[in-house]
């Protein structure tokens, strides 16, 4: 199977779920990226699929070259290398083709602010409009339907439901990941719940949010923030407006996004062992923590 072909399939009834929760049409999309930084880091592929009102299916993919090394700590993910990329195209034309085929169509991903941080990212380098859709979250959306329920998931990876849901996923090949996301949306449709308000609880953010400049750009103060973050650095955060009295937070880096209320560092908290943003603009400083200095109930 080509990277561009999934052996994945969408059923009349699966299609029929999605239109009941999409009336007008949805598209799903999925890249591979040479890391966890859209602010920094690089698309190498871009694959969508379109259901349209009327039940018709479209596919989009592409592979990009990013005019950078890719990381071998992704390459053991999505298996793609230089070699494989150096005869693709940089991203401005494929970025543009996919604005064309998702047309005014609503957008989901799972984990959709990572793939559209990327997304977004590149369309504002390269001054490449895009329309103010809405975008929802197929993991979002799980983790909402699925809560206090006794048939929950052990967690919410894409993996873990599309097993969940019994189909086989050859995960991160981009085209099968977002056949993935859709079918496990007509799974959760299955389930007797109040769609709409569930739904409402997998609505991330609509793309008009991210005119402003300022949704893209951090200090030169935090230079050296993309390195560390890059290298998965433990690191001491002095932040403002802390939800917790201590305002020093050590955490466990992930990546770096824009999102609508400004840049954020994604990452996990450790003192609570959740994943958190934290805006860029609050970070007054970090300093690199020692491996050996964070254990369990250490703070």
């Amino acid at each position: 199977m080509s990277r561009s072909q999934s052996s994945l399939q969408l059923s009349s009834g699966e299609i029929s779920s999605l239109l009941k929760l999409f009336p007008k049409g949805i598209v799903a999309v999925d890249l591979e990226t040479t890391g966890l930084s859209p602010l920094v880091d690089k698309i190498i592929e871009i694959a969508a699929v379109k259901i349209r009102p009327d039940a018709q299916i479209e596919t989009f993919h592409s592979l990009i070259n990013p005019l950078i090394d890719i990381p071998a700590s992704t390459i053991q993910y999505h298996g793609l290398t230089n070699e494989d990329l150096k005869d693709a195209p940089t991203i401005k034309k494929p970025l543009k083709e996919f604005w064309e085929f998702v047309e005014r169509y609503p957008l989901i991903a799972h984990n959709s602010s990572f793939d559209l941080g990327y997304l977004i990212k590149a369309s504002h380098d390269f001054q490449i409009n895009f329309p103010p859709l809405d975008v929802f979250d197929s993991c979002r959306w799980a983790r909402a339907v699925y809560k206090n329920r006794p048939d929950s998931p052990g967690n919410f990876k894409l993996s873990t439901l599309s097993e969940h849901a019994q189909f086989d996923l050859l995960h991160h090949v981009a085209i099968e990941d977002t056949f993935a996301c859709l079918k496990i949306m007509a799974k959760i449709a299955e389930i007797e719940i109040d769609q709409k308000t569930q739904m409402d609880k997998s609505f991330v953010f609509r793309l008009s949010q991210f005119d402003r400049n300022d949704c893209f750009n951090f200090s030169t103060r935090l230079k050296e923030l993309p390195k560390l973050v890059q290298d998965k650095k433990l690191l001491s955060l002095e932040y403002k407006g802390s939800s917790i009295k201590e305002s020093i937070r050590p955490v466990r880096p992930i990546g770096l996004m824009p999102l609508p209320k400004g840049p954020v560092l994604f990452a996990e908290c450790l003192y609570t062992g959740m994943n958190k943003s934290f805006l860029l603009k609050k970070i007054k400083s970090f300093t690199p923590l020692e491996a050996s200095y964070w254990k369990p109930g250490h703070l």
